[in-house]
Parts: structure tokens; C-alpha cells; sequence
């Protein structure tokens, strides 16, 4: 999970590697809910990012807070 530096909303981030020896490069992790490129992160292939469930940023939330 990350949260977004612009906007402050939690959201999923997965990887999706392509098999392609030597071609790693930075790609940009944007904010699914306001585009803002949130890091630029070393991959083989690209970050896909996801907006959380309702019951997901709840969970998100409890952990952040320590309960």
C-alpha cells in the first residue's frame, strides 16, 4: 500500500514484470484518484496502482493509527 503525497488517499500498487534482461528503468507510480506521480520506482515492466474498497482503506486506517 501507498498513500498519496498530493491527495493523502491509500491505494494498492503491484508490479508486472516483463522478461527483459537489462532494461530496467525507473517507471512512475501515480495516484489512481489524482494522477500525482506519488515515487518513480526501478522495475523490468510497470506499476499498476488500484483504488482501495471502502472496507480496505477502513483496515488501511485501523493499522495507521496503531489499533
Amino acid at each position: 500500500m501507498e498513500e498519496c503525497t498530493k491527495c493523502g488517499k491509500p491505494f494498492k500498487v503491484s508490479e508486472h514484470n516483463l522478461i527483459m534482461p537489462g532494461t530496467k528503468e525507473k517507471e512512475p507510480i501515480n495516484c489512481p484518484y489524482c494522477n500525482h506521480t506519488v515515487d518513480k520506482r526501478t522495475s523490468n515492466g510497470w506499476w499498476d496502482t488500484s483504488k482501495l474498497s471502502d472496507k480496505e482503506i477502513e483496515e488501511y486506517l485501523k493499522k495507521k493509527k496503531g489499533e
